[in-house]
């Protein structure tokens, strides 16, 4: 299954990468998330190469229907993790697939088209860096963390926790939004949390489980391992209770 989730997530990364810089047609969702048409058909690639290999697992993805709900295996894929950077010309977006045993992360993959990093994690083996590998940061002190998140500033405030997200931002020693490439710097310890106040499974599967082969922690903001609350709390474990504790 590895093996597969990789060759999804490049294939689908490099496809949706051959659209990237051009005049895409940009629609709009009930939630005002945008999408492409590279979104839909990298998200179609993706399902093709996964169910030729494993026609009877489920698949969840961002764009499209959810194939065989009733699998315990299943797949999730977000084509296009960052559109909005996408449709901008930033290249602070990637392809996330991840495999779920029993509502679980097994997998994660989080490739960069434009930057040409792919991160692979699986079950109690580690997470890597194109084939190194890597580790959160060691950052114990809130007030010498680099604090980064992904969602809209004006997120946390529509779900209540604008003055939280403040406080964070005033004890930390740096915050930056690196949007979906935040994940890249936590990953490989250039950043100490990821906090993200509007998500989804897909959002959230891959990076959770690759956070935590890299010695993190991944939660809701209740302190719950959740692919399902709509937030996440991504952190090198170390920041985790501190920060949730000003969240909660």
């Amino acid at each position: 299954m590895l093996d597969t989730a990789i060759e999804a997530a490049k294939a689908a990364g490099e496809f949706a990468n051959s659209y990237f810089k051009t005049q895409l047609k940009v629609s709009y969702k009930p939630d005002d998330s945008p999408v492409t048409q590279a979104d839909i058909e990298a998200e179609k690639l993706a399902r093709k190469i996964i169910s030729k290999k494993f026609p009877d697992h489920g698949i969840i993805g961002e764009e499209l229907k959810n194939t065989n709900p009733k699998a315990r295996l299943q797949w999730v894929i977000d084509p296009i993790d960052g559109t909005r950077d996408f449709v901008r010309g930033s290249q602070f977006w990637a392809t996330l697939i991840a495999v779920l045993d029993a509502g679980q992360p097994i997998i994660g993959v989080i490739y960069f088209p434009t930057m040409d990093e792919v991160f692979v994690a699986e079950k109690n083996k580690g997470c890597y860096f194109n084939d190194a590998k890597t580790r959160v940061s060691r950052i114990s002190k809130l007030n010498q963390a680099y604090i980064t998140f992904r969602c809209q500033v004006k997120q946390f405030f529509k779900t209540g926790k604008g003055n939280q997200f403040i406080k964070i931002s005033q004890i930390a020693q740096t915050g930056r939004s690196l949007s979906t490439y935040s994940f890249s710097h936590l990953l490989r310890g250039k950043a100490d949390t990821n906090i993200d106040a509007k998500g989804n499974i897909w959002d959230f599967a891959a990076p959770a489980i690759c956070v935590e082969e890299a010695g993190g922690k991944f939660s809701d903001f209740e302190g719950k391992f959740s692919l399902t609350s709509d937030n996440g709390l991504f952190s090198n474990g170390l920041l985790h209770n501190q920060v949730l504790k000003i969240l909660e």
